[in-house]
């Protein structure tokens, strides 16, 4: 009974609350209309109103006569009885409050997004971060008539620097007795004879074999990640440059005893006698290969050409009759050829070898 009585009472007041509302905007109606019939009053024999203000309060009487019909069919479907108008408004109701919600969790999202600190507001962010948009697009255009060839080959070479000086510092750690030094150009490893060759001979000595098998071993484990082919490690955490390697030359040199021929004849031998001690050592060195799928590990000879000691001095022959181990880089010829990533090497391994561009 008392759940009935609450009910009744529940429908009452929802039906004064139609009630209250329909006699609110009946009663703004008239009003507007008792305003209208005092300004019609005022107006004298000749006097005319604009057409404006005319279509204006006809077009308010419209809006709230309209409004008027609505609140009475919603009133009168409820009175008689429509179970459909409170689920209805009720729906309304629930879809308002949940697009509430959304927009509230949208703004939320959005302070964080743009990091506010207490105080900031999103569109003082918003402008910070414009601001800051248009300057990296005025360095942009500073920079774009920067040399992109140019600029790789710079980052290339202070890289195979550093590969150079990793080199050193490992093979020195191994065994402080070689001698082993960089070339002023920062683009070869230079092994002073001390011992390496006897005059006049190809074949390296018992203790510079051992030291160009222990050489072998660091230099692979090092070029691992700048050179292709089976045994390399390439990747970004070790070559964030893309600096890859072209050309591993094994360079033999001779003193100045002898004729030029023969003395070229010489350290091309003597190139060889240490690329074969080198790969006996580690084979895998002749799985790296370069962007053109070509061996790396090469072998030259410079005869008496470049010598690093003076020979008037003790000492100097000796140390003239040596090996380099210099490192060529792969140099772009154009910016299309320039990798802009590791995914990207294979692009430019097809470029480099007769492909086409996809």
């Amino acid at each position: 009974m008392r759940h009935a009585f609450r009910q009744r009472l529940s429908e009452e007041e929802e039906e004064s609350v139609f009630v209250s509302m329909t006699d609110m905007t009946v009663s703004f109606l008239f009003i507007v209309m008792i305003l209208l019939a005092f300004f019609a009053t005022q107006i004298t024999p000749g006097e005319t109103v604009p057409k404006h203000m005319l279509d204006e309060a006809e077009s308010i009487i419209e809006q709230r006569d309209l409004q008027v019909r609505q609140l009475l069919a919603e009133l009168e479907s409820y009175r008689s009885g429509d179970p459909g108008i409170i689920p209805k408004l009720q729906a309304e109701k629930a879809q308002l409050e949940a697009r509430v919600r959304a927009l509230e969790e949208d703004i939320d999202a959005i302070h964080a997004e743009l990091e506010l600190a207490d105080g900031d507001t999103a569109v003082a962010r918003i402008s910070l971060l414009r601001n800051e948009l248009q300057r990296l697009h005025a360095l942009l255009a500073a920079s774009s008539d920067e040399n992109l060839i140019e600029r790789y080959n710079t980052v290339v070479s202070l890289q195979r620097a550093k590969i150079l000086h990793v080199l050193r510092e490992r093979i020195v750690a191994a065994d402080p007795s070689i001698d082993v030094s960089i070339s002023r150009n920062q683009d070869a490893l230079q092994f002073r004879g001390d011992g390496l060759f006897a005059s006049n001979s190809t074949t390296p000595s018992r203790q510079g074999r051992a030291k160009m098998r222990l050489i072998a071993g660091i230099l692979q484990d090092v070029i691992a990640c700048f050179a292709l082919g089976e045994p390399s490690t390439l990747g970004s955490t070790c070559n964030e440059d893309i600096a890859v390697i072209d050309a591993l030359q094994i360079e033999g040199h001779a003193d100045s005893v002898g004729s030029d021929n023969h003395n070229m004849d010489l350290s091309a031998r003597r190139g060889a006698a240490i690329y074969g001690e080198m790969i006996a050592a580690n084979p895998q060195l002749l799985g790296f290969i370069n962007l053109r799928a070509q061996p790396v590990l090469s072998v030259s000879g410079y005869g008496e050409g470049r010598p690093i000691a003076d020979e008037a001095l003790p000492g100097g022959r000796d140390a003239n009759r040596r090996i380099d181990i210099r490192f060529i880089m792969f140099s772009p010829v154009d910016e299309a050829s320039i990798p802009s990533g590791l995914d990207d090497l294979a692009r430019i391994q097809k470029l480099l070898q007769g492909g086409e561009f996809e």
